[in-house]
């Protein structure tokens, strides 16, 4: 029984960092000037989902999480693990306003395979 409660404590303790971190990266590349934006007609969860599929096919590893009830961050991860890219995606009157941060020599591709989502 103490280990079952170590093990969740020390899992519980991992998740929170993780999460946290992904907080402070995402605080770091929203202060930067977005290299992109939009809108799109699709709502939030679809939109999220097709955006994901797209830039699944690039080589870079991705990741989500919800800052919010309403939006979603779709992040983009180097080889050391850090966020290079993000795109935060929030409800908007007719579908899903978005904008894109970050600091990567191929992040036009990503913004270009966003668009294809509008």
């Amino acid at each position: 029984m103490k280990t079952q409660r170590l093990a969740a404590a020390v899992t519980l303790s991992v998740a929170a960092f993780a999460l946290s971190a992904c907080v402070t990266q995402y605080d770091s590349l929203i202060k930067t000037v977005p290299v992109g934006s939009g809108t799109s007609q699709l709502k939030t969860l679809p939109f999220v989902a097709c955006v994901k599929a797209k830039w699944a096919t690039r080589p870079l590893k991705i990741g989500e999480y919800s800052p919010n009830a309403d939006g979603s961050v779709i992040t983009v991860h180097g080889a050391n693990g850090q966020t290079m890219l993000l795109i935060d995606a929030e409800p908007s009157a007719n579908g899903t306003g978005y904008t894109i941060y970050g600091d990567i020599v191929s992040a036009a591709a990503y913004v270009t395979d966003a668009h294809k989502c509008d």
